[in-house]
């Protein structure tokens, strides 16, 4: 996941409410995501941004830094959902349900917050523990770390299927083009995609 998701109010709460309804096995993603998502709890803002409204809001480009000073002071993000009072978003749907989250660090992250894997080898590790009985997959770093097929319990073999969803073209033909051949690509607009998936599953979305 990208940070796209918390840019308006409707797909942070959107993707809150899968999580909430037991639809995510992990979430994958990097600092920005959770940054960005808790600053939307924190600040209502995001990238400085309104998320509701996306106007922007006085000093708002400082309103991330603030938010990876204070998660850093309460040393987690589990403790800061804690201590702050975050009722919403997507990071504490994760906490709050017991979900699995992997954080890998990039050399243009700010902070970062205290549990980004800053190193590429332990990130991937990380979510290759996860893959092994992830069924929908995403990003290209992602996908060329999935098997094919999956063993169920009962000796059945069953192919893995992964969509992955990018506003831009070129994303999703390289998933392919890197050789997996079983990605389904789809050209859209996350914030509006992760909408339409809740609704799809029968989850209200204010809009």
């Amino acid at each position: 996941m990208g940070p796209a998701f918390t840019f308006n109010g409707y797909s942070r709460e959107a993707f809150a409410k899968i999580i909430d309804a037991g639809y995510a096995d992990a979430v994958f993603a990097g600092n920005a995501l959770a940054t960005h998502d808790l600053e939307g709890a924190y600040f209502h803002t995001s990238l400085g941004q309104d998320i509701d409204t996306q106007e922007n809001r006085p000093n708002g480009h400082y309103h991330h830094l603030d938010t990876i000073n204070r998660v850093r002071y309460w040393g987690s993000i589990e403790r800061f959902i804690e201590e702050e009072g975050v009722r919403d978003g997507i990071m504490n749907a994760l906490v709050r349900n017991g979900v699995p989250y992997v954080l890998a660090g990039s050399i243009r992250d700010d902070g970062p917050l205290p549990c980004v894997l800053g190193n590429a080898y332990d990130a991937q590790d990380a979510m290759r523990s996860h893959l092994r009985k992830a069924t929908m997959l995403h990003t290209i770093a992602t996908g060329n770390m999935t098997p094919s097929y999956r063993v169920l319990a009962d000796g059945t073999i069953r192919p893995v299927y992964f969509y992955c969803v990018d506003i831009a073209e070129f994303a999703v033909n390289k998933l392919v083009d890197r050789g997996s051949l079983a990605s389904r690509g789809i050209v859209t607009n996350v914030q509006d995609f992760i909408a339409n998936i809740a609704k799809g599953l029968g989850l209200w979305v204010r809009r």
